[in-house]
C-alpha cells in the first residue's frame, strides 16, 4: 500500500515537471493596442536584448518581462494622465509577490498617476514590439509637453544591484524622457534616460544618475513616441 502511494506521488511530480519543461509557449492575454485613428499619442517600444528573462523554481519554470508605465506632462512637470501602463503594475498580481505588491517595479509612476488607469492598462507584450496609441491629445490644447516612461523587469541583477541588496528587483526602474509638440503636424520624440527610481520602493523620486545600471538599459532597442494628427 505504501509503495502504491509513493509511486503516485512519484508520476504526480514527474508529470508536474514535464509540463513545467514543456517547449509549448505560455498561453498569454493578447496585448490592447489602444486608439488605432484619429489623433493621439502613440507608443513605439522595441525590445531588447534584455527584455526578457527565463527563471526556475524548482521544477516551475516561467518567463519574466519588463513592466512599463508611460504618461504625459506639462514642461514644468505636473502631471495630466496615464498614456500606457501594462497590466500587472495595475493589478499587483505578479507570480510570488507579497501581499503588498511590488511597490518597487515602478515607483515614479505610482506616485504621481492619479485616477483609474485600467482603461489605458494592457498585458505585457511578448516577443513583439509595443505598439499603443491614445487619444488624450483630444482633450488637452496645442503646445509643447513632456512623456514620461518608466520600466523595469524583475531579476534584474548585476555587480551592484545583487539578488542580497536588491532583492526580487535587482536593479531599480530606469525613469525616461521625451520631449513633444502636439497640434502643429506630425512629431515624433525620443525617449532619453534621466534616471532611476527607488530600489525597493519606498518613494516616487527620480535618482538622477545611471551609475551601477547596464541591462536595465537594454530591455528596450528603441523608444520613441508620435504625435500623429489623423
Amino acid at each position: 500500500m505504501r509503495s502504491n502511494a509513493g509511486t503516485i506521488v512519484l508520476f504526480i511530480l514527474v508529470s508536474m515537471f514535464a509540463v513545467a519543461c514543456s517547449s509549448e509557449p505560455e498561453n498569454r492575454p493578447a496585448p490592447k493596442t489602444g486608439i488605432v485613428s484619429g489623433p493621439r499619442l502613440e507608443l513605439h517600444l522595441e525590445p531588447g536584448p534584455f527584455y526578457a528573462k527565463d527563471m526556475r523554481m524548482l521544477w516551475i519554470r516561467y518567463t519574466v518581462w519588463p513592466q512599463v508605465a508611460a504618461w504625459i506632462e506639462t514642461p514644468d512637470g505636473r502631471y495630466l494622465d496615464t498614456i500606457y501602463v501594462t497590466e500587472l503594475a495595475v493589478t499587483g498580481k505578479y507570480r510570488a509577490a507579497p501581499q503588498k505588491g511590488r511597490p518597487e517595479a515602478l515607483p515614479v509612476w505610482t506616485a504621481r498617476k492619479s485616477g483609474k488607469v485600467d482603461a489605458v492598462s494592457s498585458p505585457t507584450t511578448v516577443g513583439k514590439d509595443v505598439v499603443y496609441g491614445n487619444n488624450i491629445v483630444s482633450r488637452i490644447p496645442a503646445g509643447p509637453y513632456v512623456v514620461m516612461l518608466e520600466t523595469n523587469r524583475s531579476y534584474d541583477w548585476n555587480g551592484t544591484y545583487t539578488k542580497k541588496n536588491a532583492g526580487v528587483n535587482g536593479q531599480p526602474s530606469v525613469v525616461y524622457r521625451a520631449e513633444i509638440d502636439i497640434g502643429s503636424g506630425p512629431r515624433e520624440a525620443r525617449f532619453e534616460p534621466i534616471g532611476v527610481g527607488s530600489v525597493d520602493g519606498s518613494d516616487g523620486e527620480i535618482r538622477p544618475s545611471l551609475a551601477g545600471i547596464d541591462t536595465a538599459l537594454w530591455l528596450f532597442s528603441s523608444m520613441t513616441v508620435r504625435y500623429i494628427d489623423k
